[in-house]
């Protein structure tokens, strides 16, 4: 009698110990992720939580930032020095370096001068406003003073009892103002017209429009006009100086002397210039006269020079000089510019090791050399950079990364790398970097919304923090900061106990055709006080079952047995929040 043959199962056992990064790709190994949320490779080669966010400081909309000994922000709301705001500037993306005592701000043209507090703009522009202007050969000057009234309407709120010190006249002579008819007057006791010497400096005065009784606030608003005299010729070319290239305009009476120059020497009443430089004659129309300032959309600092570019040529500040850009006499400190020998716009710049690179779409340029008699600038073989992606540059343990054209780069100075194979095909735009001098912190939009994406340059692993509002960031030191639109987040080195968290496994097909059965599934992990940690599966590409919930009321370690079914292929996703540290995962089948 035959009996039947009975087979040997085969029982097989699988580990991962090693927990790899986020792979996006359709080849992968065991233990790499398909996706992730908050997550950190900080305990490799385990898994636990990303480091904690902590407000920093409260402004609108930073794009740029520079943090230090002193600490300067580039926002909607104006530049701030040491989180006090000292100046102005126009919303939308900004470019900030700073270059000895001067903080500058592109497109604004501005600086800032931290040894005297000055906040102002590169250009250096002035208005005559009708001053008499006399053109020799070779000077512009002012041969009298001349004064203008400047008016703005302003709002002032007084208590109802004050008294207030006012006058039934005034008049002005000689750019001085002259008040008369002295009395003190209640706010309520204030008509029409009347002159208001409150809350006013020297050569002003206000004329009252309204006043207003405010309930709520048990005070008197009042409205006016203040008017303030101004001597427009006193130091009117202050803002100049030797070796300034400067533009004239508005000249109706010889349009010739329209034109661009440069300053040999300056009074705060006339400016100097080469010896036929213009017409003889008088203006009596306003002149502005300008010193010129390229358009820079990216700024970087080489040997003690500010750089940057304007279309296809590259543009340096004198030495140590931001404000001269078109100063050429011969010398070693002189300004210096050079075009590109191919077609198209730079896009961005950045100062790496001894030289100064400056990428275009589809290429990238080296410059290198120490004063503009050797200057000189190559061409290299790097992916281009789009203008959009200008911010995505971050100088990590010795190399240079960025968003290239075709994923992300890692650039020694000789030949790129790309580091974003494990990314698939995502896509990436927008992108804005910064970094620890480990980590490569990198915020850009992409099909799901704007995610931030962190590379281990040591490790070579990416992993996701999840969805993210950062516009740019700023480091010092081993601390990054995260430019948000309610202000700025600095990443702490401790453990966010608060961040939700998750990762899902890339699929276990095990590497057979047959379809498995699996009859255990082991998670070890460590759940500290307060935290959880969750886990479900996914069948051959069925909808996610929960295979459990657990909590950790002390610091403890975990071993979690899952029973799983027979499938040919299965997805793993584990998720939480509160500290914890995911240590490896089995799993044991047999194959039909």
């Amino acid at each position: 009698m035959h009996l039947p043959i009975i087979k040997k199962e085969n029982r097989y056992r699988r580990s991962i110990v090693n927990f790899g990064g986020l792979n996006l790709s359709q080849s992968f190994a065991d233990g790499e992720l398909r996706d992730c949320v908050g997550i950190s490779h900080s305990e490799f080669p385990f898994i636990t939580q990303r480091k904690k966010r902590e407000t920093e400081f409260k402004c609108a909309a930073p794009t740029c930032a520079i943090f230090g000994e002193n600490e300067f922000v580039a926002a909607d709301d104006g530049l701030y020095f040491n989180r006090k705001k000292v100046g102005d500037l126009s919303p939308g993306k900004k470019h900030i370096a700073a270059l000895g005592s001067f903080i500058t701000v592109f497109p604004d043209k501005m600086y800032y001068n931290m040894e005297n507090g000055e906040f102002k703009s590169l250009s250096g522009e002035c208005q005559t406003q009708g001053a008499t202007v006399k053109f020799t050969t070779d000077t512009i000057s002012v041969t009298a003073d001349y004064f203008v009234e400047e008016r703005s309407r302003e709002s002032i709120k007084f208590p109802s009892d004050i008294l207030l010190v006012t006058y039934e006249k005034a008049s002005v002579s000689d750019g001085k103002v002259g008040l008369t008819g002295f009395s003190l007057k209640k706010p309520n006791e204030l008509g029409a017209d009347a002159i208001l010497f409150e809350k006013c400096k020297v050569n002003q005065y206000r004329i009252v429009e309204s006043v207003n009784f405010l309930e709520k606030e048990n005070c008197y608003e009042i409205i006016n006009e203040l008017v303030t005299v101004r001597n427009v010729t006193e130091k009117l070319f202050a803002d100049f100086k030797k070796g300034d290239t400067v533009e004239i305009e508005g000249c109706t009476s010889f349009p010739n002397n329209n034109k661009t120059a440069t300053v040999i020497s300056r009074t705060d009443k006339k400016l100097v210039f080469a010896e036929g430089t213009f017409i003889e004659g008088t203006e009596n129309e306003s002149i502005t006269i300008r010193r010129k300032i390229p358009d820079f959309t990216s700024v970087c600092v080489y040997e003690n020079r500010l750089w940057g570019f304007v279309g296809n040529t590259i543009y340096a500040s004198a030495l140590g000089d931001v404000t001269a850009f078109f100063t050429y006499q011969g010398i070693s400190t002189d300004s210096y510019s050079v075009q590109s020998n191919s077609a198209g716009d730079f896009t961005a710049c950045v100062t790496y090791g001894n030289s100064c690179f400056f990428f275009k779409e589809t290429s990238c340029y080296k410059l290198y050399g120490s004063r503009p008699a050797n200057f000189k600038l190559t061409e290299c073989y790097a992916m281009g950079l789009l203008k959009e992606d200008s911010k995505s540059i971050a100088t990590v343990g010795g190399r240079l990364l960025y968003k290239g054209n075709g994923g992300i780069y890692s650039f020694y100075g000789s030949m790129p790398v790309r580091i974003s194979d494990k990314l698939g095909v995502v896509k990436i735009q927008n992108a804005v970097a910064g970094t620890d001098g480990k980590l490569y912190y990198l915020s850009a939009d992409t099909e799901n919304g704007r995610e931030e994406f962190i590379f281990d340059t040591e490790k070579n692993l990416w992993c996701k923090s999840g969805v993210t509002d950062v516009a740019g960031y700023a480091s010092y030191g081993d601390t990054v900061y995260c430019l948000k639109a309610d202000g700025i987040e600095k990443i702490s080195t401790e453990t966010d106990s608060n961040a939700q968290w998750s990762i899902i496994l890339c699929p276990f097909d095990e590497k057979y055709y047959n379809t498995k059965n699996y009859s255990r599934l082991r998670i070890k992990a460590q759940l500290f006080e307060g935290a959880y940690m969750g886990v479900e599966v996914r069948y051959d590409g069925n909808n996610w079952e929960n295979i459990g919930v657990f909590y950790g009321d002390s610091t403890r370690h975990l071993n979690i047995p899952c029973t799983v079914k027979s499938c040919h292929e299965f997805h793993i996703r584990i998720y939480g929040k509160g500290k914890s540290i995911l240590e490896s995962v089995v799993r044991e089948f047999s194959i039909n």
